[in-house]
């Protein structure tokens, strides 16, 4: 199981976990988050939070880290109980996925239909096109779906919604809010 390290506030643990990332590898360590907000404040977690939360307890879970890093703050905030499984999607390249089902899961997850994808936790369709920016991803993604076949998985640019040339061939999605 992993070793885990606690800190005194939030800061340190991101400088902890980068300095011994530098040392054993990213893949090795992972920092769990705490809300920036308090429990008893009407306002939710921004989404990116949400989202590393749910990549460290499917790391955890999944015995892919060695040591986990954590503020005392972070250790101390309740965790939803989530079946982890349920909540992420995977999507390969080339698979069959049906894109309503897609887009009832992304609502479902908290993302939020727009017309065009500018920020985090939105998505977007066109025809056979759904973009989505997930909230761990530095650039919004593009799918394409020829039928319920996935064609292609690329990054595009906010500013000019240009496709890149870099193609993935498997994405993970996680959810934008901790109640599902």
């Amino acid at each position: 199981s992993p070793l885990l390290v606690v800190t005194t506030s939030t800061r340190h643990s991101e400088e902890l976990a980068a300095e011994i990332s530098s040392l054993i590898g990213s893949d090795q360590v992972i920092n769990f988050p705490a809300w920036e907000t308090l429990p008893h404040e009407r306002l939710s977690p921004k989404a990116d939070t949400v989202t590393a939360r749910f990549r460290a307890l499917d790391r955890i879970i999944s015995n892919q880290t060695k040591i986990v890093v954590c503020s005392i703050r972070a250790l101390l905030q309740p965790i939803i109980s989530n079946d982890l499984d349920a909540s992420k999607i995977r999507i390969k390249s080339n698979a069959t996925f049906n894109m309503s089902e897609l887009i009832t899961l992304l609502i479902k997850f908290g993302f939020t239909r727009a017309d065009l994808v500018e920020r985090r936790g939105e998505f977007a369709v066109r025809g056979g096109i759904l973009d989505l920016f997930p909230a761990d991803q530095e650039h919004p993604i593009r799918i394409d779906f020829f039928g319920d076949e996935i064609d292609e998985l690329n990054f595009f640019s906010i500013s000019d919604q240009r496709s890149s040339d870099k193609s993935l061939n498997e994405i993970e999605i996680y959810p934008c809010r901790e109640l599902l």
